[in-house]
């Protein structure tokens, strides 16, 4: 290995292929800094087919990217109907409420609009990083997996520090890992595409109804063949996509561009309603067209040497569920990820390892959720379908997060296990061995002024904090409420009189469901800071309480008041409430109520207490509750409210926050959607926590 190869140095990344993952995978990766040079084997490198879903889970990465769907056309999903074959109604549902709970819209967006968009931002000259290379008209005919070669159809070699396989269906770079043993397969099913210009279906009395709701799917199903049209191109063109056995049509072909005849298509659909029956009618003939839906049995592995496969290469999808760009995207964001800027060549093959670990097992549940979803269906299997199985697939996560936080892990594991101590869900805490002291003393003596931003955020991130497996939202959604809380407390006994200062992150409405299926619920504190080493160590270790030490300055003047912490100088967070004052602010009292939450039972920590001796063991971790139902001598004798607010993290650096960085970044990640309040309280008494428990 030489040495500079242990440097982080740009990557010189070739990419075989320039569709949508192709292209995605070049604008994430310039932006980290590296070389990227794609090689298309057509002549435009232009993307095949008329629209294509994105889902959330996939439109929160193309924002990250710089893609924003509404600006090209797409239109947002607002409802779905569904029809039997005979043009009965069985379902007519509007989400656009619904979608509130979600932090990303669902889009439906013409197929080649997503393309140039995607082409634009791999190729321009501005933004992040260099330009990737678009090579046109290049097929490529073998990759070398040792040494990231591949071989065009001339002859020419090209060489870099890896290969992306994102070659689609028919796929190369598939062969360079599994050869010919796994390949594309007929699914028994085969489908018409065409569009029809919105204007044309609202001009026909009989199929004008289909169309005068901007942004819904409608699907017509028989036993075994199905049709479904949505609308595209800022809800000017309805795309079709008509489904059926593919012996009725006879095509056995694997590519987009087959001509259909309208004659077959009216006679596979001869069966269904009069109104649809008028729809197929105002396809164009000249522009119909007929492929057949290929399935795949899963690859052993999706990485060979410095080959890796994203999108239809590593895993073909059918189109029932509309996924099939959106885990390609996912398989890109991951890519990104663990490709970040400061990756060395010398890393590049246990990072792909660790792709090849985190990513097939969520694409092949999601892929086969698709052929369930296009499996032949009566009145009753339709009934049984599980949507909530569709929902927590699709909306419910994030590949960015969690290929960040299983990054993390690794990062934290490459050198051997670590030594950690609280906070845990930040990753191992840089330090020496930890002193045990405390001493329980009644503070009904004791004063505290308390502010608090409470706000909502993402449980998609904050999710990824959270210790263990058992700790979950209690209510459905990827917005939950969040506070940033910092307290002067003052009057303490057991310092003599004195007291210090304190900053906190809680995050709301989590349940912990313990071994025998009961659970509680309430508010998980991840970190908590503070000035005085001496309440960092007597929470810590006898309670679990995840505390470090910060200097916190507390100012107030006026109607406003202001938290600074830093460390040694270096200030890495920076919160302030104006406005203060006595009553409900006029946009707390429009404010609309948020979601039903679960009652507030008490404050969930984790505590983790390292073995000494034995590097990276614990003596022990669990779960320690702090309920509300014990008597507290917290008196609140004033509130004020504030009406503008500021919220200023900053990250920092190993070298200006050599022992808080880590902690500090998992905060400066943490998103800020909406406000719900700011307040200060002023009052005496504190509760001193000796109720904690262990949960199990």
């Amino acid at each position: 290995m030489a040495a500079e190869d242990s440097i982080a140095v740009p990557l010189k990344i070739l990419v075989v292929g320039a569709g949508i993952a192709g292209l995605a995978a070049a604008i994430g990766l310039r932006e980290q800094g590296h070389q990227v040079e794609l090689f298309e084997r057509s002549k435009l490198a232009e993307e095949e087919g008329a629209a294509i879903h994105l889902q959330p889970n996939c439109v929160g990465i193309l924002r990250r990217l710089g893609i924003h769907p509404e600006a090209f056309g797409s239109n947002p999903l607002q409802g779905r109907m569904e029809y039997d074959f005979d043009g009965n109604l069985r379902l007519d549902l509007d989400v656009t409420e619904s979608q509130k709970i979600w932090q990303h819209p669902w889009f439906l967006s013409y197929r080649l609009h997503l393309h140039n968009e995607l082409k634009r931002l791999a190729l321009s000259p501005t933004g992040k990083g260099l330009p990737a290379i678009l090579r046109t008209s290049c097929r490529v005919t073998n990759v070398e997996t040792s040494s990231a070669t591949i071989t065009l159809e001339d002859g020419s070699e090209f060489s870099g520090d890896l290969v992306i396989g994102a070659d689609g269906m028919s796929s190369v770079a598939r062969k360079a890992i599994v050869g010919d043993d796994i390949r594309p397969f007929p699914s028994g099913k085969s489908a018409f595409r065409f569009l029809i210009p919105r204007e044309k279906v609202l001009a026909n009395p009989v199929t004008e109804h289909f169309a005068n709701r901007p942004g819904y799917i409608i699907i017509w199903y028989g036993n075994d063949r199905r049709i479904v049209m949505y609308p595209c191109c800022n809800n000017t063109m309805m795309n079709f996509v008509a489904i059926h056995p593919s012996e009725l049509s006879g095509h056995k072909g694997e590519g987009w561009d087959i001509d259909g005849s309208k004659e077959i298509l009216f006679e596979i659909f001869k069966d269904f309603g009069p109104a649809v029956r008028a729809l197929l009618e105002l396809a164009d003939r000249t522009e119909l067209k007929l492929w057949t839906l290929l399935d795949m049995a899963e690859l052993p592995s999706w990485v060979k040497g410095k080959l890796v496969l994203v999108g239809d290469a590593a895993h073909p999808f059918l189109p029932y569920q509309g996924q099939g760009g959106s885990i390609a995207i996912e398989d890109v964001a991951s890519l990104c990820v663990l490709l970040r800027k400061g990756v060395t060549k010398k890393e590049i093959p246990e990072r792909l390892a660790l792709y090849g670990k985190l990513r097939p097992d969520r694409a092949h549940q999601v892929q086969e959720f698709s052929r369930i979803a296009g499996a032949n269906m009566d009145d009753k299997s339709r009934q049984e379908f599980n949507i909530m199985q569709f929902i927590k697939l699709n909306l419910y996560y994030d590949e960015w997060h969690n290929s960040t936080h299983e990054l993390n892990k690794w990062l934290w594991q490459r050198h051997g296990n670590p030594i950690r101590r609280q906070p845990i869900s930040f990753g191992p805490m840089v330090g020496p061995r930890q002193d045990h002291l405390g001493r329980p003393l009644s503070l009904r003596d004791a004063t505290f002024t308390t502010h608090s931003i409470r706000f909502k955020s993402s449980a998609t991130y904050l999710q990824t904090l959270f210790p263990s497996p058992a700790f979950s939202f209690a209510y459905p959604g990827t917005m939950v409420e969040t506070t940033f809380q910092w307290t002067e407390l003052d009057n303490l006994r057991w310092l003599g009189g004195s007291g210090y200062n304190s900053f906190s992150f809680s995050i709301h409405g989590v349940r912990y469901t313990k071994k025998d299926g009961s659970s509680l619920c309430g508010s998980f504190l991840p970190v908590i800071f503070e000035n005085l080493s001496d309440s960092i160590v007597a929470d810590r270790e006898e309670l679990g309480m995840p505390k470090v030490f910060s200097d916190i300055v507390v100012t107030k003047g006026g109607k406003s008041s202001r938290v600074v912490c830093s460390w040694r100088g270096t200030t890495f967070i920076d919160m302030m409430i104006d406005g203060l004052g006595e009553g409900l602010p006029e946009n707390e009292k429009e404010r609309p109520a948020g979601p039903t939450t679960p009652s507030n039972q008490g404050t969930f920590v984790y505590r983790y207490v390292p073995a000494v001796g034995a590097r990276g063991e614990a003596y022990g971790e669990y779960p320690v509750f702090i309920s509300n139902e014990h008597e507290t001598a917290r008196v609140v004798e004033k509130t004020l409210r504030g009406t503008d607010q500021r919220v200023v993290i900053q990250s920092g650096d190993w070298d200006s926050l050599p022992t808080l960085h880590h902690i500090a970044s998992g905060l400066a990640d943490v998103p800020i959607y909406q406000v719900i309040e700011a307040k200060q309280e002023q009052g005496h008494g504190m509760d001193g926590f000796s109720h904690a428990v262990r949960i199990e």
